[in-house]
């Protein structure tokens, strides 16, 4: 089994990487988290992998941390949740975004990323909701705090959302603009920090791919 893979970054495709591991290329499948902290091409990649192994081809899945594949491998516990969705389940919705939603047995927030509806997201929160006690997520990042229901913040998701983003990108954005807002700020000036600072982690994003 393929747990992990240390390689030169050769390409980055959509969803999916390219590592050189002493002259073998390797496609890895990998989570928006993997994505979104990629180094320039031609820099080392270390990721945590799950092998799949299908009759037709082996599939490598990635992830940022070990902590990721673990929820990978309990998502994808789940009957009818294979791997693929269960990638695009986390990068869909953060991880500690979706234990929060099986904890509390939040249907809704479950079937506003791809690939869930009801029926499904009520198999998630009945076949996981006593599975988490064993994973440690660290607490206290501010990116992580959750959103008062009622506040400007939560009114800047909203209309963050209306734009096109998802709801966990549009909570993202606006817990990262915190720290940029002037002291009297509105939600017209909470908006368009947030806006900013999206594009500017876009374009860094770029770069380190670009080199």
């Amino acid at each position: 089994m393929i747990v992990s893979l240390t390689g030169r970054l050769v390409e980055v495709r959509d969803g999916a990487v390219v590592l050189d591991v002493h002259g073998v290329g390797y496609e890895v499948i990998v989570t928006s988290s993997v994505l979104e902290t990629l180094p320039a091409l031609g820099q080392e990649l270390h990721v945590q992998t799950h092998l799949q192994v299908r009759d037709d081809a082996f599939v490598l899945y990635g992830f940022a941390s070990t902590e990721e594949r673990e929820l990978f491998h309990k998502v994808i516990g789940v009957a009818g949740i294979g791997p693929k969705l269960g990638v695009g389940i986390l990068s869909s919705i953060r991880p500690r975004e979706f234990i929060r939603a099986v904890q509390l047995q939040d249907l809704k927030t479950l079937t506003t990323v791809p690939g869930i509806g009801k029926k499904t997201g009520e198999r998630i929160l009945l076949e996981l909701k006593d599975k988490f006690t064993d994973l440690d997520w660290e607490q206290g990042v501010e990116e992580d705090l959750p959103i008062v229901s009622g506040s400007i913040f939560e009114d800047a998701v909203e209309a963050l959302q209306a734009l096109g983003f998802h709801g966990s990108e549009a909570e993202r954005m606006v817990n990262l603009a915190k720290p940029h807002l002037t002291e009297n700020y509105n939600l017209q000036e909470l908006l368009k920090v947030a806006l900013a600072q999206n594009r500017q982690q876009r374009s860094e994003r770029t770069w380190r791919r670009n080199g």
